[in-house]
C-alpha cells in the first residue's frame, strides 16, 4: 500500500517541478522584452527633457531679439533652430507612443501567460491535495513512515516527506507571487495607458505650436525677400570683418605650428644619439654606419607634417582621445551656423563659408575652454571683439566674440576654465559665439568633437 503511494506521489512532484522550472524559464523569456523596453522608453524619457531644454532656451531667445528691422534675420535663424528642435520633440514623443503600445501588447501577452500558469498550478496542486486526502497516506506522517519494511525505506520516506511539505510550500509561494505579479501587470498597463494619452495630447500641442512657428518663419523670410539688398549689404560688411578674424586666426596658428616643427627637428637628434650606440655592437667597421643614418632619423620631425599619429605627444593624444565628449564652449545654446560652405538661408543664389560653428546663447553667458591647453594668442577685431586660441598640442580652439577676457599668450587654461562673455549684439540683441577647431593647418568641424 505505501509503495504504491510513494509510487504516485515521486511523479506528481517531478512533473509539477519540471512545469514550474519551465514556468520561470517562461516567464524570464517574457519579462527580458520588458525590461528592454523599460531601458529604451528611459532613453526616450531623457531625450525628450533635454529637447525640451533646448527649446525654451531658443524660446527665450527668440523674444530677446530686439523686434528692429536689423534683427529679422536674427530672428529667422532662431526659428529655424526652434522649428528643427520642434519637429524632434514630435518624432521623439511618438517614438514613446509607439514603444507604449509595445510595452501594453507586452504586458498583455504576459498577463495571459500568468493566468494561465496560475490556472495550471492551482490544477496541479489540488490534485496533489485531493490524492493526499483520499487516500489518507498522508494525515499520519508517522504511521507512514513505521509501516516501512527497512530502516532504509523509512528513511527514504521521512526524506519524502520533508520533501513533499517543502514543495507545497513553495508551490502556494509561487502561485501567491505569480499572482502579486499580475496585479502589478495589470496596474502598469493602466497606468500606460495613462501616459500614452497624456503623450497624444503633447503631440496635439506640439503640432499646434510647430504650425504657428512655421507662420511666423514665412512671414519672416516674407519680409526678408522685400529686405534683400540691405542683407546683402551687411553681409558684405560682415564677410570683410570675417576675413580679418580669419587671416589673425591663420597666422596665430601657423606661427604655432611652424615653431612646433621646429622644436621636432631639434629634438630627435638629442633623443636618438644614445639609441643608437647602444644598438649597434662593439664593431669597428659598422661604426660609420650610424653616422651617416644619423641625419635620416632627424626626419622624425616630419610627422608633425605627414603622419602626426607616429610621434603624437601626449597633449595632442589625450585631446584626441576625448574626441565627441569635449563639451561644449557655452553651457546652453543652438548652432545658427553650421561648418563648410553653406547656402544663404534667404538670399538665393549666395553661398557662406564658415570655417567653424556659431552658437547662440544666452545673454553674457560664460565662455569655457573645451579642454585643458596653453594660450596660443589673444586678439581683438573689430566687429568680432575679443578672439583667444587656445594650443592643445597639435590641436587648436578658436574663441571669437567675447565681451572681454583676462587671459595672455603663454597661459595655462584648465579644461571648463571661464575665459570670458559672449558679446552681445547691441542693435539685434544676439549673443552668439564663433568657435573653431583646428588640426595644425587643416580646419576641422568641430561637431563630431563636441557634446553637449
Amino acid at each position: 500500500m505505501c509503495r504504491k503511494i510513494t509510487d504516485l506521489k515521486f511523479p506528481t512532484i517531478m512533473s509539477v517541478c519540471n512545469k514550474m522550472h519551465g514556468f520561470r524559464l517562461l516567464l524570464l523569456l517574457l519579462l527580458l522584452p520588458t525590461l528592454l523596453l523599460a531601458q529604451s522608453k528611459k532613453e526616450l524619457e531623457e531625450k525628450r527633457k533635454k529637447i525640451i531644454r533646448d527649446i525654451n532656451t531658443t524660446e527665450r531667445m527668440i523674444k530677446k531679439t530686439a523686434q528692429t528691422r536689423e534683427a529679422t534675420y536674427d530672428k529667422y535663424v532662431a526659428l529655424q533652430s526652434q522649428i528643427q528642435n520642434r519637429e524632434t520633440l514630435i518624432r521623439t514623443i511618438q517614438e514613446e507612443v509607439e514603444a507604449a503600445e509595445e510595452s501594453i501588447v507586452r504586458n498583455q501577452d504576459v498577463i495571459a501567460s500568468l493566468e494561465k500558469d496560475i490556472e495550471q498550478m492551482q490544477q496541479e496542486y489540488g490534485k496533489m491535495v485531493r490524492n493526499a486526502f483520499r487516500r489518507k497516506s498522508l494525515s499520519n506522517p508517522l504511521l507512514y513512515i513505521l509501516s516501512a519494511e527497512s530502516l532504509n525505506q523509512a528513511f527514504r520516506r521521512w526524506l519524502f516527506l520533508r520533501k513533499y511539505d517543502r514543495f507545497r510550500k513553495q508551490q502556494a509561494d509561487a502561485i501567491a507571487a505569480t499572482r502579486e505579479m499580475l496585479a502589478q501587470k495589470i496596474r502598469s498597463i493602466n497606468e500606460t495607458r495613462l501616459e500614452k494619452e497624456s503623450l497624444l495630447g503633447s503631440i496635439q500641442n506640439q503640432k499646434a505650436t510647430l504650425s504657428n512657428e512655421l507662420l511666423q518663419k514665412d512671414e519672416t523670410l516674407k519680409f526678408l525677400s522685400k529686405d534683400e539688398e540691405r542683407l546683402k549689404q551687411d553681409l558684405q560688411k560682415k564677410q570683410v570683418a570675417h576675413e580679418q578674424l580669419n587671416q589673425a586666426i591663420e597666422n596665430i596658428i601657423q606661427e604655432e605650428v611652424r615653431k612646433r616643427a621646429e622644436e621636432a627637428r631639434r629634438a630627435p637628434p638629442v633623443a636618438a644619439a644614445p639609441a643608437k650606440p647602444e644598438k649597434t655592437p662593439t664593431p669597428s667597421t659598422p661604426a660609420p654606419q650610424p653616422a651617416t643614418k644619423a641625419p635620416q632619423p632627424a626626419v622624425t620631425a616630419a610627422p608633425a607634417n605627414a603622419k602626426p599619429e607616429a610621434a603624437e605627444d601626449m597633449q595632442s593624444f589625450d585631446f584626441r582621445r576625448n574626441k565627441g565628449r569635449l563639451p561644449w564652449p557655452v553651457e546652453s545654446g543652438f548652432i545658427s551656423r553650421g561648418f563648410g560652405k553653406q547656402q544663404h538661408p534667404t538670399i538665393k543664389n549666395i553661398s557662406i563659408t564658415n570655417n567653424g560653428i556659431d552658437i547662440r546663447t544666452e545673454e553674457s553667458a560664460a565662455v569655457r575652454a573645451i579642454h585643458e591647453g596653453v594660450v596660443a594668442g589673444v586678439q581683438f577685431i573689430p566687429g568680432h571683439d575679443y578672439t583667444v586660441i587656445l594650443q592643445h598640442g597639435d590641436y587648436y580652439t578658436v574663441y571669437t566674440n567675447l565681451a572681454e577676457t583676462s587671459l595672455t599668450k603663454g597661459e595655462t587654461v584648465r579644461a571648463k576654465q571661464v575665459m570670458g562673455k559672449v558679446s552681445t549684439n547691441a542693435i539685434t540683441g544676439a549673443s552668439e559665439l564663433h568657435f573653431e577647431l583646428w588640426h595644425q593647418k587643416d580646419r576641422i568641424n568641430p561637431v563630431g568633437w563636441i557634446k553637449k
